[in-house]
C-alpha cells in the first residue's frame, strides 16, 4: 500500500510513509555554543569542561537546544555526526497523536577558541607536587631513566580518566630527575609502585606555597632515593658485607667476617647508616676443572691460577666475587 499523502513510498503508519510522517513533525533549533581548547580539544558546556566522551555530551547539550511541539518529546537519538560548525540528529520523537515518528534535525554551533584550565596550568608549569628521583650512590645512572620512564607511562594512563593528572615537567640533573605532577595525590600512587618495583626508600617534605580562601597550600616534594648497587659490592655497617642479591624491597648480604647470609628490608637498609665501601664488585671467571660433593677444583680463566674451593658446582664456567683475597660465589 502505497501513501495516501504522496502515493510515492509505502506506508508504514496510519496511511502514511515515513517521510510524510516525519512532516507532520515540527522541529526547530537554537544555537549551541560551546568552547573548544585548541590544544587538548577538551569542550566547555553550559560552564563545565569535558575531556572525555566529549561526543556523548555535546549530542546531550544539541538535545537540549531542539525546540518541540508541547505535546511532543525527544524519546530516543537513533544516529548522529558531529560536523565542523553543525551536529546532525535523527532522533525519535514521541508525538501523542502519531506515536514515535522518526525525524531529522540540525543544531548549529557557535565556537570559541579557549585554553581550558588544565592546558593553562600546564602552560604555566603549575605542580603541587615534584618527584625527586634520585640514587644511593647520588650519581646519575640508567635506574633513574628507567624508573622515569616507567612514571611517565603510569602518568599517561592516569590522565586518560582525569587531566588533571599531569606532568608539568622534567629536570634533568647532574644528581639525579626531577618530576612536576600537576596534581599531589599522584605522588603517593606513584611512592606506592616504585616501592612494590624497586629497591627504595620515600621521604616526604612539603614547603608553603601559598594562601586561597584563608587557607594555607602546600607543595609536596617526594624523595625517592633508588639502589643502585650492583651483587657484589661491598657496604659497611658495624662489620662489612657483600650485596649477594637485590630484589625489591628485599636486599640479601654476606657477612664477610662469618660468611652467613642475612636478609634485610629497605626499610632496614635506609634506616641504619650503611655506607659504601666498594661499588664496583671484583669478578673473576673460573673454569671448573672438577668437582665433589664437597669441593671443586677452580682455574682462573684469565692468570690460569688454580684454586681449590670447599663447595661443589654444577657448572663449567662461573663467576666468583673477590674481597680481602677471598672469593665468594653469588
Amino acid at each position: 500500500m502505497k501513501c495516501i499523502l504522496c502515493g510515492k513510498n509505502e506506508a508504514f503508519k496510519f496511511g502514511l510513509c515515513k517521510s510524510c510522517l516525519a512532516d507532520k513533525i515540527q522541529l526547530k533549533s537554537d544555537n549551541m555554543e560551546i568552547s573548544v581548547c585548541p590544544k587538548c580539544g577538551s569542550v566547555r558546556l553550559n560552564k563545565k569542561w569535558y575531556y572525555n566522551n566529549v561526543e556523548k555530551f555535546m549530542v546531550k547539550n544539541a538535545v537540549s537546544h531542539i525546540i518541540t511541539d508541547k505535546t511532543d518529546k525527544i524519546s530516543e537519538v537513533k544516529s548522529y555526526n558531529i560536523g565542523e560548525d553543525q551536529v546532525s540528529l535523527d532522533v525519535m520523537v514521541d508525538d501523542r497523536n502519531l506515536g514515535d515518528v522518526e525525524k531529522s534535525v540540525t543544531v548549529n554551533l557557535k565556537i570559541i577558541k579557549e585554553s581550558c584550565p588544565v592546558c593553562n596550568k600546564v602552560t604555566g608549569s603549575y605542580y603541587e607536587s615534584v618527584i625527586q628521583l634520585r640514587t644511593l650512590t647520588t650519581e646519575y645512572g640508567k635506574i633513574l631513566e628507567n624508573a622515569r620512564d616507567t612514571i611517565v607511562e603510569f602518568m599517561k594512563t592516569l590522565n586518560k580518566n582525569d587531566p588533571n593528572s599531569f606532568i608539568s615537567r622534567i629536570d634533568t640533573l647532574k644528581e639525579g630527575l626531577d618530576i612536576y605532577l600537576g596534581k599531589k595525590e599522584d605522588a603517593v600512587k606513584i611512592d606506592k609502585f616504585m616501592n612494590l618495583d624497586y629497591f627504595c626508600n620515600v621521604k616526604i617534605t612539603k614547603s608553603l606555597a601559598g594562601r586561597k580562601d584563608s587557607k594555607d597550600l602546600f607543595r609536596y616534594t617526594h624523595l625517592i632515593r633508588i639502589l643502585d648497587l650492583p651483587k657484589g659490592a661491598i657496604v659497611y655497617n658495624k662489620f662489612y658485607y657483600m650485596i649477594k642479591s637485590v630484589r625489591a624491597n628485599t636486599m640479601e648480604l654476606i657477612d664477610v667476617r662469618k660468611g652467613n647470609t642475612v636478609r634485610i628490608s629497605a626499610k632496614e637498609f635506609f634506616r641504619e647508616p650503611f655506607k659504601i665501601v666498594i661499588k664496583d664488585p671484583d669478578i673473576a671467571k673460573f673454569i671448573v676443572l672438577s668437582s665433589t660433593d664437597r669441593e671443586s677444583q677452580l682455574m682462573n680463566a684469565d692468570t690460569f691460577e688454580i684454586i681449590t674451593y670447599r663447595q661443589p658446582f654444577e657448572t663449567k664456567e662461573i663467576e666468583l666475587y673477590r674481597y680481602n683475597g677471598k672469593f665468594y660465589p653469588l
